[in-house]
């Protein structure tokens, strides 16, 4: 297995992630939590919600149809897996010591939830940082 093979594997992890996200305002309930906003806070919220998607979306794709063009060790392909790197890095971090998930009903399902979404965050954070470390060297 080379390093293409896991940025391609990166790539279509990151839009089943994207697939499966579709579930999330419903398992987290965002209509009832976002009740109370204002529209522009609503409004602002999705447009949120959406870049994000769209963030994940393109990751997958550019990694699963140019894989080698993120290891040419130019300058975007530094660039890219270092944003790339950064943003699963910093999603991990956000998951233990930002989000109170305390009002997640602790069922297996939403552990076995978060241990599946943690392990695909490292996963991405890992293979994006040989890339960025490859492409440095």
């Amino acid at each position: 297995m080379t390093l293409e093979y896991f940025i391609r594997l990166a790539g279509v992890a990151q839009i089943c992630l994207v697939l499966g996200s579709a579930f999330i305002p419903k398992c987290l309930n965002w209509q009832s939590a976002m009740g109370s906003a204002n529209r522009l806070t609503r409004q602002m919220f999705w447009t949120y919600a959406c870049y994000i998607l769209a963030i994940h979306l393109f990751f997958g794709v550019i990694s699963t149809f140019a894989a080698d063009s993120l290891m040419t060790g130019d300058i975007l392909a530094v660039a890219l897996s270092a944003l790339m790197w950064l943003w699963w890095t910093i999603r991990i971090i956000l998951q233990f010591f930002c989000f109170d998930r305390t009002c997640i009903p602790h069922t297996r399902f939403n552990v076995l939830a978060e241990c599946v979404l943690v392990l695909l965050f490292v996963f991405l954070a890992v293979v994006y940082g040989i890339v960025l470390w490859r492409n440095v060297l």
